[in-house]
């Protein structure tokens, strides 16, 4: 456990929706601490944390952590190495990698992205990611093994990639193909995602003027 307090800079109604999940999962003592959405000037405390001024940031002692990933792979290694990350060792450790990267590489861009048309500058290598479709095919072929992306066993990967495919199911911004609703139903039974919800969306509508 933490020696010392965690904090969590967050927005309500947020992609902070991953750190709170993660946190929940594994049961971590943390204060959470509100912060005006995006839009709107930041805190003074958390531009000497961070000087974009984003959230979710995570303070676990002295180490600051920001970007959704990055904060699932401090505290699953952190806290729940062996068990939600897979160890160092272990060769499903590349497959969880590439999957928590692959949540805001990958999958986030093309399913916001997926009814604009991008035109490529200089030298027309286009975009980092392929088309929604071919994103989605990747991802089905993935849970075709399992429950989670690692098979029968949960880990941080599943939170990232999880929280991504809910909001996008949510947002009607991916097909609700009968393997993401599935997956989604999964997950969003999990007590800690329930937890995680209630938290990040209040029940009456954030105000974002």
């Amino acid at each position: 456990m933490a020696g010392e307090e965690i904090v969590l800079y967050r927005s309500l109604a947020s992609r902070a929706f991953v750190a709170l999940w993660m946190l929940e999962e594994l049961g971590l003592s943390y204060r959470s601490q509100i912060v005006p959405p995006p839009g709107r000037a930041p805190p003074p405390e958390l531009l000497k944390l961070n000087p974009s001024g984003r959230t979710p940031t995570l303070v676990d002692g002295e180490a600051v952590v920001s970007e959704n990933p990055a904060i699932c792979i401090w505290l699953a290694d952190r806290y729940g190495y062996g068990a939600l990350a897979p160890r160092i060792e272990d060769a499903q450790r590349g497959a969880y990698l590439r999957w928590l990267v692959w949540a805001t590489a990958v999958l986030e861009p093309a399913r916001e992205l997926a009814e604009t048309t991008i035109t490529s500058r200089r030298n027309g290598w286009g975009v980092g990611w392929p088309d929604l479709d071919v994103v989605v095919a990747d991802l089905t072929h993935a849970l075709q093994g399992g429950a989670f992306l690692l098979g029968e066993v949960f880990t941080a990967a599943d939170v990232m990639v999880g929280a991504t495919v809910s909001i996008g199911l949510f947002c009607e911004l991916l097909p609700r193909s009968p393997a993401l609703v599935s997956y989604d139903d999964r997950l969003s039974a999990r007590p800690a995602f329930q937890r995680a919800s209630a938290l990040n969306w209040p029940p009456e509508p954030v105000t974002r003027a």
